[in-house]
């Protein structure tokens, strides 16, 4: 029995042994990644007089090594990539905020991407300073940059047909001028003010057409208030046959900075189709409740959608 047990004690030890040299032929070498870094992305305009300004609010940014996905970061950021020590593909993406929304960012269509082909070096950062434009394919329709010299804007005008909690529009967009301090860029922007005898504006952009084939298309625009405001879609063809043409978008919160933002208008376009593919951009101020005085500021007001 002792010599049973014996072997029995021999044999385990003999397999363990050989178990553990096993393993330890077999265990991965640590992996050193590359690592890159980009503080910001700016926006080249190649056509300012049928792209407007370069003001952008991109914020975030989506890295490829070769095609693959490393992931998406806010900016400014250092990011690690898995890759050897050597020659690869870089490609990089400009993401914005949809709707003014930190958690739903994404890749901006109408931005081209930017490619780099560098030595990526394992335990060392490359610091990219990449660029984007408005791609080949984005057609950019500035609706108003407000610096016309007049002093109403000659694309967004008081619309008195529009609902607005019972009441009529009883006040008007201007036009401020330089050198008054709230000019965002260039000449002018547009001011809306409502207090406690105006209280109500609704502004409405020429007629636009697009059709409704699923594409991407997207309102951009700068602005600062301290009243909250709304952005919405007019649907013309709607509004012909006697159906509901007004449709809000965003609810825009207060900010005493200019912002940017990025307004995807096609899941209202293709939730409320227009039959002859015409709508309309509105604009609806109200002055909030409990408030005297409410002020919001307008600039760069642009659409852009698929050539």
């Amino acid at each position: 029995m002792a010599k049973k047990y014996f072997l029995f004690i021999l044999a385990l030890s003999i397999w363990l042994s050989g178990t553990m040299t096993s393993c330890s032929l077999f265990t991965p070498p640590a992996i050193i990644p590359c690592y890159g870094h980009i503080d910001s992305i700016p926006l080249i305009i190649t056509n300012p007089l049928q792209q407007g300004t370069s003001a952008n609010g991109i914020n975030s940014v989506w890295v490829y090594v070769d095609d693959n996905p490393i992931g998406a970061f806010q900016m400014p950021v250092t990011f690690p990539m898995i890759a050897t020590t050597g020659q690869h593909k870089v490609t990089i993406f400009a993401g914005v905020e949809n709707f003014g929304e930190a958690e739903n960012r994404t890749k901006y269509p109408f931005y081209s991407s930017y490619i780099l082909n560098t030595t990526l070096t394992q335990g060392a950062t490359v610091k990219f300073k990449p660029t984007v434009e408005y791609a080949t394919w984005a057609k950019v329709g500035i609706i108003d940059n407000f610096d016309e010299s007049g002093l109403t804007p000659q694309h967004i005008y008081k619309d008195t047909n529009a609902p607005t909690y019972s009441k009529a529009t009883d006040t008007n967009m201007y036009i401020i001028h330089i050198p008054n301090s709230n000019v965002y860029q260039g000449n002018g922007s547009g001011l809306v003010t409502v207090n406690s005898t105006k209280q109500y504006y609704n502004g409405i952009t020429d007629t636009f057409n697009i059709p409704n084939n699923g594409s991407a298309v997207f309102l951009e625009m700068n602005y600062k208030t301290n009243n909250v405001f709304t952005v919405g879609l007019y649907n013309v063809g709607n509004s012909i046959i006697g159906g509901t043409a007004y449709y809000p978008i965003v609810y825009v919160d207060t900010s005493s900075t200019w912002k940017k933002m990025y307004i995807n208008l096609q899941p209202t376009i293709g939730s409320y189709p227009s039959y002859n593919n015409e709508y309309k951009i509105y604009f609806n101020v109200a002055l909030d409740p409990g408030a005297t005085l409410g002020q919001t500021y307008f600039d760069n007001v642009k659409i852009v959608r698929y050539n």
